[in-house]
């Protein structure tokens, strides 16, 4: 169920509990003339969610997998976007916004900054939506400085260091750039790595060309400083905590640069991005960037990524030409891959602000990918592709829930897409536990299927009708009919 919440407009939004529930997090907003965005999954950490920028919303909806105590809706509003500054420093550190160009004032650390040591340096995503402009980055990095100082509890902003998908970088956490600062990166290795995070959502989009050519320039300098090699593995110790991988102590081998998740109890940074950090690595050791892009870059999402059979899913996205952006007006194909090859399905137009939305039915299991055809200026380009997953539906028809002991009991259904063979499953509570007491194969007709069993005992059973996953398919099931027996 999505519980709604209307509020002021803000920029950010993230959740806090009491506890150490780790619910799974569903959230979407509503933004002016764009209406409701995708849901997009958060990760909880500890009691706290990671925030979500959102750009302009008025409202918000959540979900939770389960209840938590003192649950609070944070949100931060940054006002109007400004531009920042690019500033070039000394010869050998990248060009980057610095933290007063950024609006660090509005957002001041509660403590001096520690120091520690650099040997490799983490990478996250910040699970943002994608769809932001150049001019709104810089108060992408406010809002979530403010969201982790103000509801994190945190001293300062976490990382290091970020970059937008335009290729910009800019100064994280006080301290200095070039100093080792301990930021909050990645629990139980802080004190001894520096952190980069990606504004992006890396789920549903890989990095683009210029972000991986600012991280690998940040990376580069930054081992340079430290003196640290610029490839190979080291060996971190860890300092142990409830979000690590690894004990207090534990000695870790891992790539000089690594991911979140190879230390940290996440999926950040998106797998998308990471299978990219070999390429990454490569940039690093070798100095050689990735090849300027010089196409238009399509962002694709799902509203859901596993449905029913027989409900339609939203697909969105947003076009934008090389300098970032929107184009207005430009050809989009939905395209899809079931059986081995892309087809089209669907033929949009994208709205003046570059935005698209269609709806797929599908009848099984897909890759979803949205093209952009190109103009004679102008290259196309494709998304990322997307899968989309299918639960076959099963109804029963008049589903007994009371039966006699030694008494026929008919079971009868259909089961969409059609299956050949669905399973019936029965159960029986013994000793305070239902135990199954049988499973039998249904054959299914044009996707219809008629079965039935005796229950042997006067005791409380159930019974499922279930179709395994497949090849087009996740498995499927009714879900547990009670089935009392006198």
């Amino acid at each position: 169920m999505a519980h709604r919440v209307a509020t002021k407009p803000f920029n950010l939004v993230g959740m806090r509990w009491r506890g150490s529930a780790k619910p799974e997090i569903a959230i979407r907003v509503r933004r002016s003339e764009r209406g409701w965005s995708r849901w997009e999954e958060l990760h909880a950490r500890g009691h706290a969610s990671d925030p979500l920028w959102v750009g302009e919303a008025d409202a918000v909806q959540y979900r939770l997998s389960r209840r938590v105590p003192g649950l609070r809706l944070h949100f931060v509003n940054v006002g109007r976007y400004a531009h920042a500054r690019v500033r070039t420093a000394q010869e050998a550190r990248p060009a980057f916004v610095s933290r007063a160009a950024w609006g660090a004032s509005q957002c001041p650390p509660r403590e001096q900054p520690l120091y520690g040591t650099v040997k490799a340096v983490i990478v996250h995503h910040t699970v943002s939506l994608n769809a932001y402009t150049p001019e709104e980055a810089p108060a992408i990095v406010l809002a979530i400085c403010r969201y982790h100082r103000n509801s994190n509890g945190w001293n300062d902003i976490g990382y290091n260091a970020l970059v937008d998908k335009y290729g910009v970088l800019y100064e994280g956490r006080a301290g200095g750039l070039d100093r080792a600062v301990v930021g909050a990166q990645a629990q139980g290795f802080n004190s001894e790595t520096a952190g980069i995070a990606s504004i992006a959502d890396h789920t549903t989009v890989e990095a683009t060309p210029e972000a991986l050519n600012a991280m690998a320039s940040y990376i580069r300098w930054k081992l340079g400083v430290h003196l640290q090699p610029l490839s190979g593995d080291v060996t971190l110790t860890s300092a142990g905590g409830s979000e690590s991988r690894y004990g207090a102590g534990a000695r870790v081998t891992v790539d000089r640069v690594l991911g979140h998740r190879d230390v940290g109890r996440t999926a950040c940074p998106g797998n998308l991005l990471y299978p990219q950090l070999d390429e990454l690595r490569a940039m690093v050791a070798t100095g050689i960037g990735a090849p300027p892009s010089f196409a238009a870059h399509v962002s694709a999402a799902l509203a859901h990524y596993s449905i029913d059979y027989g409900e339609a899913v939203p697909v969105t996205g947003l076009l934008s030409g090389p300098d970032g952006l929107a184009l207005p007006g430009a050809a989009v194909e939905v395209q899809t891959n079931a059986d081995g090859r892309w087809v089209t399905s669907e033929n949009l137009t994208t709205a003046a602000d570059g935005t698209f939305a269609g709806e797929l039915h599908p009848r099984k299991r897909m890759y979803v990918r949205l093209r952009f055809p190109g103009q004679p200026s102008m290259p196309g380009a494709t998304s990322a592709r997307l899968l989309l997953r299918l639960r076959p539906v099963i109804e029963l028809r008049r589903p007994a829930s009371r039966a006699r002991r030694g008494v026929r009991v008919a079971i009868s259904g259909r089961v969409g897409p059609r299956k050949r063979v669905v399973y019936l499953v029965l159960q029986q509570r013994v000793r305070g536990r239902y135990r199954t007491v049988g499973t039998r194969a249904v054959r299914a007709r044009a996707g219809r299927f008629e079965s039935s069993f005796v229950p042997a005992f006067r005791a409380p059973y159930r019974y499922a009708v279930v179709a395994k996953s497949d090849e087009d398919t996740d498995r499927g099931s009714t879900g547990w009919r009670a089935l009392r027996v006198r």
